[in-house]
Formats: structure tokens, sequence, C-alpha cells
């Protein structure tokens, strides 16, 4: 089966919108002369010794391997990515410079994702969520507004109940829900994402080392789909592909696949579960989607309760990735959102 990998990579998490310790910090990359007002990359640690990319944007402190924000009274955003991102932290990365004035930035790439270590425990919600709550707890964060895309819905929403402490509010970005109508497509896709992977990995051990691999992709990216994500009123700047070539290269890993069969039972743990009435909910959905699955909007409602009269909904035109083929309108409901809720 010869498998497109650069439409694998676009399009794996538009798939799945069907199925919609101290801290140790490594900078790895520079930032100057790229960002509004700061920006760190550096490592957590978390279960088993296991080390977590994250990477902040916004006003930052940094001394030696300490970072902090230098005020850390401003709402935190937890940013976390839909299943088998190649680079949250690059994905992210525009939506992110847009919002660092107005929080402090936080994007985070689970294990087996961007530049992370890979996972030692099973892909469930709980340890999914395990591994997020010690992230927080090594960067000091004791609570904050999670931003979700697409499979982070399912790991989010469990997480608002998990740790009620720690959610202020919540931002989901065509996030995955469970809905009956749509398992069969479910079934289809993840068996179809389970051979792209495979496929992937059969190339990557085709060449001699991953050292041998990373050259190859850093000649000729675009032969092996490695070209950084295309946002309309965006332009990444050309260090970016360095990092994104190494995340590229890790990518598709044994963690992924174990997530990804972990899949039917993480949706079962969203089956017949809203959001609290209590919390601040702005649900941005894709008009791609809305039009092409019925259920989409329909399962997204049934998550929330309007009455609450803290949970929003809005349909906004563009991809599963709204922030990439929308990246205003995004920002403008946010922003919105977040001064009619005080954050």
């Amino acid at each position: 089966m010869k498998v497109n990998f650069k439409r694998f990579f676009r399009g794996m998490i538009a798939i799945l919108s069907v199925f919609a310790v101290m801290i140790a910090s490594i900078p790895v990359y520079a930032n100057e002369g790229t960002d509004n007002t700061g920006f760190s990359s550096c490592y957590v640690t978390v279960q088993n010794g296991q080390k977590m990319h994250v990477a902040l944007y916004g006003s930052i402190d940094q001394t030696g391997d300490e970072v902090s924000f230098s005020n850390p009274e401003k709402t935190t955003l937890v940013m976390l990515p839909g299943l088998g991102e190649v680079s949250p932290h690059l994905s992210f990365k525009p939506l992110a410079q847009e919002l660092d004035s107005s929080f402090n930035v936080v994007i985070v790439e689970p294990l087996g994702y961007g530049l992370s270590d890979l996972a030692t425990t099973t892909r469930s919600v709980e340890n999914i969520n395990s591994e997020l709550n010690q992230a927080l707890e090594a960067l000091n964060i004791e609570e904050c507004v999670l931003a979700v895309h697409s499979i982070s819905g399912v790991y989010g929403l469990n997480f608002v109940y998990e740790y009620p402490e720690k959610v202020k509010g919540f931002i989901s970005i065509d996030n995955t829900i469970y809905d009956e109508a749509i398992q069969d497509e479910l079934e289809m896709e993840q068996e179809y994402m389970l051979n792209a992977v495979e496929s992937f990995d059969s190339l990557r051990n085709s060449f001699p080392s991953i050292q041998d691999f990373q050259l190859a992709l850093s000649e000729n990216p675009a032969e092996y789909g490695a070209t950084l994500p295309e946002i309309i009123g965006y332009t990444y700047p050309e260090s970016d592909m360095e990092e994104y070539i190494q995340a590229y290269s890790l990518s598709s890993n044994a963690t992924t696949i174990d997530e990804i069969n972990q899949m039917n039972q993480s949706l079962l743990t969203i089956k017949d579960k809203k959001f609290p009435d209590s919390l601040p909910v702005l649900a941005l959905l894709s008009a791609d989607n809305v039009q092409n699955m019925p259920a989409w909007e329909t399962g997204h409602r049934n998550q929330l309760n309007f009455e609450s009269g803290n949970h929003e909904l809005y349909i906004l035109n563009g991809s599963h990735y709204i922030w990439h083929t929308n990246l205003s309108g995004i920002i403008d409901h946010i922003e919105d959102w977040q001064a009619s809720h005080n954050f």
C-alpha cells in the first residue's frame, strides 16, 4: 500500500474529528526576534522519569535552567493537540503568538508527540491525564484554561472531572465527541491510520539510522511530506524547519499506535458526559465538519447546557484545524470570551 505521507500527517487529525516533580528546564530552541513577547522551550519530568516537551509563550523570566512567567497572576492557557500531531508546538505556534499578550500560553507535547519521550505506559485516558497533571505541577500551574483540539477533547473533558481544581475555563476547537451515528466511520478511519503509521515506520526503518532519515527529510522535505503546516496569514521562519524535521522523524511511533488502539475505550469514557454547568466553555466548530457530518453539531450541543449561561458554541468557517484556515476568526472569539469571563 502506497501512502501519501503529506496527506496522512495533514489529515490525521481531520480524520479523527469523527471520534470526534520539580521543573527540569532545558532550553532547546532560541527565540531571538521571532516572538511577540517571549518564548521558551523546555522539558518537564513526568511519570517514570519521561521527559515531556513544552513551549511557553508570553513574558518569561529565565535564569539558567529555571523558567517562569513574569506575571503569574495572568491566566494560563494550556494547549493540547489532536492525535498524532507531528509537532504540537509548531502547529499551535501561530495561535499562541496571537494570544500571548492576553494569556500565559503553554503548548504541551504529550509523550510520543513532538520532541517528547515515548510513553512507557498504556495510552489510557487516566495515564494521559495523570501525565498532564504532573506537567502542570512541575510548571507550578495551579489552575488554567484548557484549549483542546480534536482527540484532546476526550482527555480534556475527563480532566475536568478528575482534576476540577485545575480548570477554570475550557476552549474546545472542533473537539472529538462520542456519537453512535459515526461509529462506522470511526472503525474505518482507525484502520486507515494504523496502516499509515505502520507504513511510515517501515519507511523510517529502511534508513540505516534515524540521523540518515533526518538528513533525507532535510534535503527533500516535500518528497516525504515533511513540510511545515500551511496557515493562512502566517509564515513560519526558516529556523522552525530544524525542529519540525526532528519531530517528523520521530512521529508515528509505538506510542501513537497504542493511542490509536485505545480509541474505542477512550471514547466510551465520554459517553453521555457533559461539561459542568458552572464551567465557562467556549466550543468552536469547523463549518466544514458541520456540513459534512450532521451529527457533528448535534453531538457537541449535547455536551453543553446553554441554559447555564456559561456555555457557548460557534461555527466558524474553516477546516478541522480552524486556526490554520481562519486564524483571525478564532482569535476574535477567544478574546471576546476571555473578556466576558474576566480571565
